[in-house]
């Protein structure tokens, strides 16, 4: 179907039909089929891609697993049946993203999936900021020449982070990390922590339904130990702590915050033990009496002296 729209001057309405029956049936195989035979997004490709999204039925089923292909390939070794496991998928899909945002008109589907949505590309800013393999780059440099695009995935990422809070009617989270340069922040491996706070202040300010959302979606996936996500989340997760019920999820936020008060990195222990401190004043924590136990390394050296005054001081 792909060869035959890229061989014709104009869509061929059959085809496309055709097509979308096709992906409402197999919307896995539809979408990692089409993103193997086009991972650039081409003209075909768009408009493929513009067909599902104006079948509101359709694009529900392929929301999910284009979320799949951008959270977990290649972190967890997904492959396609013939062993393909190409680096550049997690960021062809992102590409597709930003495709279907731009006719994306139906808001309940978009804001079913956006707390996840939201994650995955911050998940893409951090990662295309820290690694960039040379296959990606060459990638990259291929879709920013065809399509005009950023010089950079993870500035492709920050457009596409504001323009689906757009579609959320967040613009004004948009506007503050703006002025306040949380955009820029977040572009630097040593900033991004910071960046995921100020998201995580300014989306609770704006709208609280949303950012709970989010949170509620970090905690699940701190519950699974992703250690790419780890510290973006506990920077968003420290800025919504007092809002949290403890006695459900205290236990999994704990002994996160005791792997990053291990670790060689100063910033990471630094979120630690602001999460910390918030936990040392909430009534469920304090009931339990031995909660801070599992956050102290007998063997850590001057980390393994730290307590609650060194916390309040904090």
């Amino acid at each position: 179907m792909h060869q035959r729209l890229t061989a014709s001057a104009t869509p061929e309405e059959k085809v496309l039909a055709e097509f979308l029956r096709v992906t409402e049936e197999h919307p896995a195989d539809a979408v990692v089929t089409l993103l193997r035979c086009a991972p650039s997004c081409d003209r075909a490709a768009a408009i493929m891609w513009r067909t599902i999204t104006s079948s509101g039925r359709t694009v529900v089923k392929v929301l999910p697993e284009l979320l799949s292909v951008m959270e977990d390939w290649p972190l967890h070794g997904m492959s396609t049946s013939d062993g393909d496991e190409t680096d550049v998928f997690a960021l062809a899909a992102t590409r597709v993203i930003w495709e279907i945002l731009q006719m994306f008109r139906f808001a309940e589907s978009l804001i079913e999936y956006s707390p996840r949505l939201l994650v995955a590309l911050l998940c893409q800013v951090v990662i295309s900021t820290e690694q960039m393999p040379e296959e990606v780059d060459t990638f990259w440099r291929g879709c920013r020449e065809q399509h005009n695009l950023p010089t950079e995935p993870n500035r492709f990422a920050v457009l596409i982070t504001k323009a689906l809070l757009c579609h959320l009617e967040c613009e004004e989270v948009v506007v503050s990390m703006e002025r306040k340069r949380g955009w820029d922040t977040l572009l630097s491996t040593d900033t991004h922590h910071y960046a995921v706070g100020l998201l995580a202040r300014e989306m609770r300010r704006v709208s609280s339904p949303l950012c709970s959302r989010i949170t509620l979606h970090l905690l699940e996936l701190l519950s699974r130990e992703e250690p790419h996500l780890e510290v973006l989340a506990v920077a968003f997760l420290v800025e919504v702590l007092d809002e949290l019920d403890m006695s459900d999820w205290g236990d999994s936020i704990l002994q996160s915050l005791a792997r990053h008060l291990r670790s060689g990195c100063p910033e990471r222990r630094r979120l630690a033990l602001r999460g910390l401190l918030v936990l040392s004043q909430d009534p469920v924590m304090v009931r339990r009496g031995t909660w801070l136990k599992p956050c102290w390394n007998p063997g850590a050296g001057e980390r393994s002296r730290l307590g609650l005054a060194g916390l309040r001081e904090l």
